[in-house]
């Protein structure tokens, strides 16, 4: 979906005065970027452009990252964690409150918050993952009794070599990972590599044997935790899990000799070629084990299929009763216990209401997770390969705001957007589930197949429209019927008011094989056929540059006037864009953002709900593709309106986050949001395009849409084909917005 800051994207010219916006813009391009981990002092200075990392999701984890980092910058000694985090997210974890947790990736390492209702100032409110113990053990701990297995980590522990040695998977060996005996006093007798004569520099004593590892410490080792981390370090590096061992590798283009330890939180390594204060360094293991743990999501494919009835009361109130099933497949490789459906309308109170949950025929113990995520607990075990079925009923009170969440009472328009529970994915060991965010999308889900049929509690006509195909309706108007297949989710405007696109040929357009359908107030007939005019030509435009529109109808519809300030914005959704009434009065003029803002939502049939991307830590992928491909449009149809549109499009960037950056990246507002994720994810786009040029770049979007159709991409599935397709180097634009 569009952001739920889609005014950020179109409607921040409207409401923001010109002089105001070029003030916010100038203030955020003054925020100073900080240097990236692994860079000497010397190269930061001399780096002119670099991403910054992402923001701080919670101010204990700033605070923390102060305190262990201070001094690094002045030389006097390296880095704790890195100069900033470069991922944020919930990962799965049973056992604790919300049963999953905040965590933040740095290059060294990863810092996470368990319970947040805990004690911030004590010492252990924000941990250090046990990342080292992971890649070797090949288990990642999705609770406090269950991993998830996904074999022993081969990345190279040190060196410029990603597959050079060692590797985490190396010390799974028992000779690597056993229990030795107190050799204090002794020197190392471990080494990886070519067979060498240790220099004397890395040779170093062992001065310690930690009786709870069974291993020993090499003398710098133990002299940088004392010294350096002090009563800290058994938070910060764990205890060690194999013997210190010497490696002939390259670093910096250069064959050195270093020493490397395992711990159960980190590496670290001795160079006796670095300046004395930077001579141990903690190893990138952050970075090492994200790429390791996300280089593959390892998503259940759940096959799931919902079915809704849905049966909307009368005005004034609009009170709504709905009757789901969610069927899927056990596919997740082991026995659940639980399911987990994000139910965004439980967000205000006294809209949603559960009446009834009951799972494979068994009333289901129900809980709510960060406030709207629904957790099933069932007491019989879901085993491995069985079809689920869970039943709900519910009641929804809409709020009396418009938009698409909302009740417009004095337009009789009644938006169902993202009102259904929907099954969270399964990735990684566990269901993928988020808070709520005042930023960017909704929801995060997996391609479905919905059955839904809405109805009036009485003998009220209604006019529907929204997600699926071409809709059947019953003769007296009173029960309409959608089928959607291979959806992320589903959203339907509702009005007795609404001009009926299926008796009315006027508010219909057809594109190839693609039924076009406009649902609008009588009297904003001219501006539904308006819509249906700006949208037709890109629908077709899109197919032919990108690849087909793999649905048989699409929906343009207008949803109710919005009351807040954070529903002012145009929506897409599968197969359906809404835009609020109170943007008709604006017009179209060519040009404007009124006129290609139908454009950037058709856009996103092709980014978002073909090609699917989490938008919550990703959104990025969604955005500034539909973004930048609606500039494009403009540039081969409308060349003498594309400087200004593009001007519109990207005056905001801004380089205080990465592109990739996620909604939980600790943004500062929704316009440094969106001057991100839409400008300058755009302004990044648009610098590949003209390195590669435009045959290669388009090639590159045909695969990218080919290969992920129906699935979901991450970010480094799409910089993965761009590098594939492209004969320039990308790096340095990439490592620019993106930071690696």
């Amino acid at each position: 979906m569009s952001s739920n800051t889609r005014n950020e994207i179109v409607g921040i010219r409207l409401g923001c005065p010109r002089l105001l916006m070029s003030i916010l813009v100038v203030i955020i391009l003054a925020q100073t970027a900080e240097p990236r981990a692994g860079m000497s002092v010397a190269s930061i200075a001399a780096t002119q452009v670099q991403a910054p990392p992402e923001g701080f999701a919670h101010s204990a984890i700033k605070a923390r990252w102060e305190k262990d980092e201070r001094g690094v910058t002045s030389g006097q000694r390296t880095w704790m964690w890195g100069p900033g985090p470069f991922r944020t997210a919930y990962e799965p974890f049973d056992g604790l409150l919300q049963g999953n947790h905040l965590v933040q990736y740095f290059d060294k390492g990863r810092l996470e918050i368990n319970d947040p209702s805990g004690d911030a100032q004590s010492s252990w409110f924000v941990t250090s993952g046990l990342l080292v113990n992971e890649m070797v053990t090949g288990k990642i701990q999705v609770g406090s009794n269950r991993t998830f297995h996904i074999g022993p980590a081969r990345v190279s522990v040190v060196g410029d070599d990603p597959r050079g040695v060692p590797t985490y998977a190396e010390f799974l060996l028992p000779t690597r990972s056993e229990r030795t005996v107190d050799l204090t006093g002794k020197t190392i007798g471990c080494w990886f590599g070519e067979r060498f004569v240790q220099p004397k520099e890395v040779d170093r004593p062992l001065v310690r044997y930690e009786q709870v590892s069974g291993h020993n410490w090499a003398e710098p080792f133990w002299n940088f935790a004392t010294g350096t981390l002090k009563d800290q370090w058994l938070q910060i590096l764990g205890y060690p899990i194999a013997e210190p061992c010497g490696v002939k590798t390259i670093i910096g283009g250069k064959s050195q000799y270093v020493l490397v330890q395992l711990f159960e939180r980190r590496v670290l390594t001795y160079n006796p070629a670095n300046p004395s204060a930077t001579q141990v360094e903690m190893g990138n293991v952050g970075r090492h084990y994200y790429n390791w743990r996300y280089a593959d999501m390892h998503e259940a494919d759940l096959d799931t299929k919902y079915n809704a009835q849905i049966q909307i009361g009368p005005a004034p109130r609009r009170t709504t009763t709905v009757q789901q099933t969610v069927q899927f497949t056990n596919t997740t490789g082991s026995n659940l216990s639980n399911a987990v459906l994000r139910t965004v309308w439980k967000r205000w109170d006294g809209v949603f209401t559960l009446k009834s949950a009951i799972v494979n025929g068994e009333a289901a113990r129900t809980r709510w997770l960060h406030g709207i995520n629904l957790e099933l607990t069932t007491s019989k075990p879901m085993p491995a390969g069985a079809q689920v079925s869970i039943a709900l009923i519910f009641e929804l009170q809409p709020r009396p705001v418009g938009g698409r969440t909302g009740y417009d009472k004095s337009n009789d328009i009644l938006g169902l957007g993202d009102m259904l529970p929907t099954l969270v994915p399964w990735e990684n060991g566990g269901w993928s589930f988020y808070p709520y965010s005042d930023l960017g999308d909704l929801g995060y889900y997996a391609a479905s197949d919905y059955s839904v049929e809405i109805a009036s509690t009485g003998s009220e006509k209604l006019v529907v429209g929204g997600t699926g195909g071409i809709p059947t309706v019953d003769v007296n108007g009173a029960r309409w019927r959608f089928n959607a297949t291979g959806v992320r989710d589903v959203a339907y405007v509702v009005s007795p008011r609404f001009i009926n696109p299926l008796a009315d040929a006027s508010m219909t357009r057809q594109v190839g094989s693609v039924k076009m359908l406009a649902y609008f107030l009588p009297e904003h007939k001219s501006d539904g056929q308006r819509q249906l005019q700006l949208t037709a030509p890109a629908m077709a435009w899109f197919s032919n540059e990108i690849g087909p529109y793999p649905f048989e109808s699409y929906t343009v519809a207008e949803m109710g006037v919005p009351l807040e300030r954070t529903d002012n914005y145009a929506q897409e959704y599968p197969t359906a864009y809404f835009i609020p009434s109170s943007w008709l009065r604006l017009g179209t003029a060519p040009g404007t953002w009124t006129w290609y803002t139908p454009v950037h939502e058709v856009a996103h049939q092709w980014f978002y709900s073909t090609v699917g991307n989490n938008q919550l830590t990703d959104p990025w992928l969604d955005e500034a593709l539909a973004t930048y491909v609606t500039a494009e449009y403009v540039r081969a149809n409308f060349p003498d309106l594309y400087p200004a549109s593009w001007s519109s499009m990207t005056n905001g960037a801004t380089n205080v986050r990465p592109v990739s950056a996620g909604v939980f990246s600790g943004f500062a507002n929704e316009n440094q949001y969106s001057a991100t994720i839409y400008d300058s994810g755009a302004l990044m786009l648009d610098r590949i395009r003209r390195a590669m040029g435009d045959t290669s770049f388009y090639a590159a979007l045909r695969d990218y849409y080919k290969t992920y159709q129906g699935k979901r991409a991450t970010t480094d599935s799409l910089l993965a084909i761009f590098h594939r397709h492209s004969k320039a180097d990308l790096k340095p634009i990439i490592v620019q917005y993106i930071g690696y």
